[in-house]
């Protein structure tokens, strides 16, 4: 806590908004796209309620309208939080600048990416923990980040089925 908020709140600091931080590319789509089903599913679930999704991408703002289409049409969460490359800057240091940021304004509970030296860079840089999407097996990544999410209730509650007894 910093020595500013202790002074103005005591110990009653305001606990940060909970985030996580996804990548796009390979990670969430492939082809600028095609989803990939499983982080489709997994971030369909996200309680927006509970918990901010931040898309931080290579992507330049000439991507805008695609990018917010598939966002949208997916129904994802987040399509007001997309974070894009700004032209004249390599994406390894506008990620790790973004992440820097987000982590001392929100509690990230994550960042999930598939480019160790981009968004796993970033995510150290940052304090954050990273979770390395593999392109040939993306579900073991989105079931980690599911399992870190679930830890911190970021999930809209499942209604009981009539065979659970609910």
């Amino acid at each position: 806590m910093s020595d500013l908020a202790h002074s103005v709140f005591g110990d009653d600091v305001p606990a940060k908004p909970l985030a996580v931080i996804v990548d796009l590319d390979d990670t969430v789509c492939v082809g600028f796209d095609c989803p990939i089903r499983v982080a489709v599913d997994v971030l369909a679930r996200i309680d927006r309620q509970k918990l901010t999704v931040h898309y931080v991408t290579a992507r330049t703002d000439v991507s805008r309208a695609g990018t917010d289409r598939f966002i949208m049409d997916h129904r994802l969460p987040g399509w007001r939080h997309v974070h894009y490359c700004p032209k004249g800057q390599g994406s390894k240091s506008h990620k790790a600048q973004v992440h820097v940021q987000l982590a001392k304004e929100y509690r990230v509970i994550a960042s999930i990416g598939d480019l160790d030296e981009e968004e796993g860079e970033a995510a150290r840089l940052a304090g954050v923990p990273f979770v390395l999407v593999d392109r040939d097996n993306a579900a073991l990544a989105w079931a980690e980040l599911e399992r870190l999410l679930e830890m911190v209730g970021a999930f809209v509650a499942r209604e009981a089925s009539a065979t659970e007894g609910g």
